[in-house]
C-alpha cells in the first residue's frame, strides 16, 4: 500500500481510539466518589447517639402497649379455651351420671356439725375428682378447706368452691351452686380473697343444681343484660369495683363473644 494511504488510515483510526479512551476516563470519574463525599458517608458519634435516642423514645412509647395487648390476648385465649374444656367435661359428666342435682354435691349441710368444714371440703373434692377430672388433662391436684383445686396441662388451675344460702332457723347451709375459678397464676385462695383479679387473672364459672340446662355459666349468668354485668354495685365488671369483687367479668366476656371491648376494666 502506498505510504500516503497508510498515513491517512492512521489519522482516520486514531480519533476513534482517543474518543474511546476519553469516554472511559469520564465514566470512571462519574462512578468514583470525591474524597469529600467519602468522608461524609460515615456517621458521626453525635448522629449515632441522636438516632439511638429516637429509637429509645419510640420503643418506650410502643413496647408497653404491645405488652398489654399480648397480656389481653393470653388472658382471653386461655379463658376461652378453659371455658370450652370445662363445658365439655360438664356435658360428658351429665351424659354419664345424669343431672347435677343428683350428683350428691348439692343440698343441706348442718353448720353446727363439728365436721361441717371437712364435709364441705370432701364435697368439693368429689365434685372435682369424680365429675370433672376424668374428662380433663390434670397434672396435679390439691385440697384446701371448703375447696379443691385441679391443675390443668394448659397452665390454668381450677378451684371448686361451694356457695348457696344459710338458713339461720335450722343452722344449716344449703349448697345450691358451685363456683369453678380458673386462674392464670394458680391462685388457690377463696373466691373473694383480696388477691383475686377477675378482670385480668381469674375467671369465675358457675354450676347450678339443675337450673341452667346443665351447662357452665358465668357468675349469676341467667336472665341478665350486659348492663347488669357492668353496673352491678357489688360485683360489677367496672373500674369502680375492686378487682377481687368483679365477679361478673367472666359473664361479660362470654356475653361479648370473648372480646375485651373498650369499657372492659383492664
Amino acid at each position: 500500500m502506498p505510504r500516503n494511504d497508510n498515513f491517512n488510515l492512521i489519522r482516520t483510526y486514531r480519533p476513534n481510539v482517543l474518543s474511546s479512551y476519553r469516554l472511559k476516563n469520564k465514566l470512571s470519574s462519574l462512578f468514583t466518589l470525591h474524597p469529600s463525599l467519602k468522608k461524609k458517608a460515615a456517621f458521626t458519634l453525635a448522629e449515632v447517639l441522636i438516632t439511638l435516642g429516637i429509637i429509645g423514645v419510640v420503643a418506650a412509647m410502643t413496647i408497653p402497649g404491645m405488652i398489654v395487648k399480648h397480656q389481653k390476648q393470653v388472658f382471653v385465649t386461655r379463658m376461652k379455651q378453659t371455658y370450652s374444656i370445662v363445658s365439655n367435661a360438664m356435658m360428658s359428666s351429665v351424659a354419664e351420671y345424669g343431672e347435677p342435682n343428683n350428683w350428691g354435691v348439692f343440698g343441706s349441710f348442718d353448720a353446727t356439725d363439728p365436721n361441717y368444714a371437712q364435709n364441705q371440703s370432701d364435697n368439693m373434692k368429689m365434685l372435682a375428682t369424680r365429675y370433672f377430672k376424668p374428662y380433663l388433662k390434670v397434672i396435679d391436684e390439691e385440697g384446701q378447706t371448703f375447696q379443691y383445686t385441679l391443675f390443668l396441662s394448659n397452665g390454668v388451675s381450677l378451684t371448686f368452691y361451694p356457695d348457696g344460702s344459710f338458713n339461720e332457723d335450722k343452722s344449716e347451709f344449703i349448697t345450691t351452686r358451685a363456683y369453678i375459678i380458673a386462674s392464670l397464676n394458680h391462685n388457690e385462695k377463696t373466691f373473694l380473697d383480696s388477691s383475686r383479679d377477675y378482670s385480668r387473672k381469674d375467671f369465675l364459672m358457675q354450676i347450678d343444681s339443675g337450673t341452667t340446662g346443665y351447662r357452665i355459666t358465668g357468675f349469676n349468668g341467667r336472665n341478665k343484660t350486659r348492663d347488669d354485668y357492668i353496673y352491678d354495685e357489688k360485683y360489677g365488671c367496672n373500674s369502680g369495683v375492686e378487682k377481687h369483687r368483679r365477679l361478673y367479668c367472666g359473664a361479660l366476656l362470654i356475653h361479648d363473644g370473648w372480646q375485651l371491648k373498650d369499657d372492659y376494666p383492664w
